[in-house]
């Protein structure tokens, strides 16, 4: 009896065991798993800054304690001022997880007139688009940005706007800015991002950011042509990441703030908050700095200066005042103003190698030089040429004689045609490449032309022109010293075409012309030059 009673209690007790079992089984079934545990942290590499420095912040990513691999970090930089330029990175650090909520469907560069261009001239206004594509299938509310960087990565520029876009639509947003005279020339970069909302407020980014590269010139806009290089690769250093800051000529004094969010999923993120400070810039001297063109410039031509580079440096500086020492002798060339106008020109007369000084002063009293050497050459110079119709002259016969294959030297336009036809009439100056005129005397006579370029540089050609006495022999069409019917077939063939001096309303049979048969001079073949071959058949020249 004790045993079975015994047996009974065991049983018992290993079930309420089994029982306890299970049931913590099931409630750590149905208990709430621990999510991943993302940190960053955000640091400066300095915390006071002046002009031209570059700030460099960068931190760590973990999670769960362990250094992370593939995240986005967002970063935020706030200027001290409400009106000062703001900058957005979403940088990639691996390969995040996807798929991103939207794409970036392009960056656009125009001018002011709306053309697209990829190539912008220091000075002047552009606008600055980006398109944003939902590829989900629900309704998403985006905050949008564009920051516009110069070659060194200054940021010149900015833009940031917000819309409800529908499911698998694209939107869009293009904003009107001035690019400073004093950014720096070179390959430079547009950058989108795209977040929920603005980082500081808690957003996170849709996708990663994407650059789209234009080239920011000192002397020209327009559609140059400017190959896009690849997308920037992500960064792939484990659980760490950096963003260099760059500061410009003058940047505004005061405390920046700066916020960072890390992100490997828009549910596992942390954010992170640092700051630095830009010491004041009073009494600092100015930079000076110029470039010119053409590139290779030569005698007797403009050429342009420009100093809009210049920097003043000091944070609410202007340069006052630009001396120019084109080093060729002549007096210095000054300009004024508050601010000055940073622009000149010169004409150099001698072809050699000359050194170019630049004295630039703010409105402290401060100063700056910077010299640089330009070659003046000879150029190509223009070149002379011309023809004449009808090529068989006879005497007070009409000539039409044409330059229009003559050609101006380097960076020049032709500007004077004189014609001397040797035949005691004194020389005819014109300005357009054609001219007439008429011979009075038979013979051989030596017709020179002179040209001159808008570099004052000359070039001369010359050529016999035949004149007859006798009208007859200029039915000899072939000149085999007979009128036959090869002189007639050769008017008949060219008949009805019309010489390149001849305006007639259509398309002018060209194709067919020939000159020779052009027997009266009047640049078309028609019956009054197969009549007059015809009248004059058999006889002997």
């Amino acid at each position: 009896m004790n045993r079975r009673k015994t047996a009974y209690t065991l049983i018992l007790m290993l079930l309420i065991v089994v029982v306890i079992v299970v049931g913590l089984v099931n409630l750590s079934r149905s208990a709430p798993q621990a999510s991943s545990v993302l940190a960053i942290t955000a640091d400066m590499d300095l915390q006071n800054y002046r002009q031209r420095q570059k700030a460099t912040l960068g931190g760590t990513v973990t999670i769960d304690g362990s250094p992370a691999t593939d995240f986005l970090v967002l970063v935020e930089v706030n200027n001290p001022s409400p009106y000062g330029l703001n900058s957005f990175r979403t940088l990639q650090v691996g390969n995040p997880a996807g798929p991103w909520s939207v794409s970036i469907s392009s960056n656009s560069l125009q001018d002011s007139n709306s053309n697209p261009i990829d190539t912008i001239k220091a000075g002047s206004m552009m606008y600055v688009g980006m398109s944003v594509h939902n590829l989900q299938s629900a309704t998403l509310n985006i905050y949008a940005t564009t920051t516009v960087y110069d070659a060194n990565m200054v940021a010149i520029g900015e833009n940031f706007w917000t819309a409800s876009v529908d499911p698998v639509q694209t939107v869009g947003s293009k904003f009107l800015m001035q690019v400073p005279t004093s950014a720096t020339s070179g390959q430079a970069v547009i950058i989108g991002c795209v977040y929920s909302d603005e980082p500081l407020n808690g957003g996170f980014a849709y996708c990663p950011e994407k650059a789209f590269y234009y080239y920011l010139s000192r002397t020209q806009t327009g559609l140059l042509g400017i190959t896009q290089p690849p997308q920037p690769p992500p960064q792939n250093t484990p659980g760490a990441y950096i963003d260099p800051i760059r500061l410009p000529t003058a940047p505004r004094p005061g405390t920046y703030s700066v916020y960072v969010m890390g992100q490997s999923s828009p549910a596992v993120k942390s954010s992170a908050t640092t700051s630095f400070t830009v010491q004041s810039t009073t009494g600092i001297p100015p930079q000076a700095s110029f470039a010119y063109w053409p590139s290779a410039p030569t005698i007797n031509i403009t050429v342009n200066f420009d100093a809009s580079s210049s920097t003043p440096e000091g944070y609410g500086d202007i340069i006052t005042r630009y001396e120019w020492d084109f080093g060729d002798g002549t007096p210095h060339y000054i300009k004024t103003g508050s601010p000055a106008d940073p622009t000149a020109s010169h004409v150099y007369t001698q072809a050699t190698r000359y050194v170019v000084t630049l004295n630039v002063t703010n409105n402290e009293g401060l100063w700056c030089t910077t010299s640089k050497p330009i070659n003046v050459s000879l150029g190509h110079p223009p070149t002379a040429s011309f023809t004449w119709l009808p090529q068989m002259v006879v005497i007070n016969q009409t000539v039409t004689f044409d330059a229009s294959n003559s050609t101006p030297g380097d960076f020049s336009t032709l500007t004077n045609y004189a014609w001397n036809f040797s035949d005691g009439t004194g020389i005819f100056n014109v300005s357009t490449p054609q001219t007439t005129h008429s011979f009075t005397q038979q013979g051989n006579y030596t017709v020179m032309l002179t040209v001159l370029d808008s570099a004052s540089r000359t070039a001369s050609t010359s050529a016999t022109v035949q004149v007859q006495n006798a009208t007859i022999k200029i039915y000899d069409l072939n000149g085999d010293g007979k009128i036959d019917g090869l002189d007639i077939v050769i008017v008949a063939r060219a008949y009805g075409s019309y010489g390149p001096n001849y305006y007639y309303p259509g398309s002018p049979a060209t194709s067919r012309w020939n000159p020779i048969a052009d027997v009266n001079g009047d640049n078309k073949v028609d019956g009054l030059d197969i009549v007059p071959v015809a009248r004059n058949y058999g006889k002997d020249p």
